[in-house]
């Protein structure tokens, strides 16, 4: 039995500091890179949990990302199997679909260490996003954190599906390699530059730390 099996999209969008907290808690992971390989490395009912990466694409774009297809049948089977499941931006995206969610442009981005209420707390926790989609609430989920400018920042559904629509997984290194890229294009929204990003870098450990926290909490909840 796997311990956790990570979905990764494309090399751009790795699992970041997942694996520090893999490594640290002593777990067997696999990275399933189905962008390379779409065949499903384990069976559903063989891995004790999934955490999904993000991604450039979109949920909708099956034709041109057709392991997209056999992505969405996997995480109904984790579904069905009550598997914990903890969606990264993208994957957050593909769960609150699977659940009967809506997921939709917000026209705008969002770019940057940036705060979201956390509404168990009722603090602010600045976090990383890239993301320019965005998601309805699932029937039946709970909202775990806010913002006024992109309302569902991250659910709950049940005792083992969470999604983050931000990046809580972002390295300093991923931050530093998104922060050189940032300014060579045109975002609208609420959006740091390069510059901003870097400067905002002490918000990833603390981001780094309450991520940890989340994925103990989940993973304690296992089959």
């Amino acid at each position: 039995m796997l311990d956790l099996l990570i979905i990764q999209h494309e090399k751009d969008t790795p699992p970041g500091t997942t694996l520090q907290w893999v490594a640290d808690r002593n777990l067997k992971a696999h990275i399933w890179k189905i962008n390379e390989t779409a065949k499903t490395p384990y069976p559903a009912s063989k891995v004790k949990a999934v955490l999904i990466c993000g991604g450039t694409m979109d949920t909708w774009e099956e034709e041109k990302f057709p392991w997209l297809k056999i992505e969405k049948q996997f995480i109904q089977e984790c579904l069905k199997l009550k598997k914990p499941l903890f969606g990264l931006c993208l994957g957050s995206q593909l769960l609150a679909e699977a659940l009967g969610g809506k997921v939709y442009s917000m026209k705008k981005w969002e770019i940057g260490f940036l705060p979201v209420r956390l509404l168990e707390s009722n603090n602010d926790l600045n976090v990383f996003h890239w993301h320019q989609y965005t998601f309805d609430l699932p029937p039946g989920a709970t909202l775990l954190a806010t913002h006024e400018f992109c309302p569902n920042q991250a659910f709950r559904y049940g005792d083992n599906v969470v999604a983050t629509q931000f990046h809580p997984e972002a390295s300093v290194e991923w931050v530093q390699e998104c922060a050189a890229s940032r300014d060579e294009g045109s975002y609208d929204g609420r959006v740091q530059n390069g510059s901003q990003m870097l400067q905002a870098l002490p918000f990833q450990k603390i981001q780094q730390d309450w991520f940890f926290h989340q994925l103990d909490q989940w993973y304690a909840r296992k089959v």
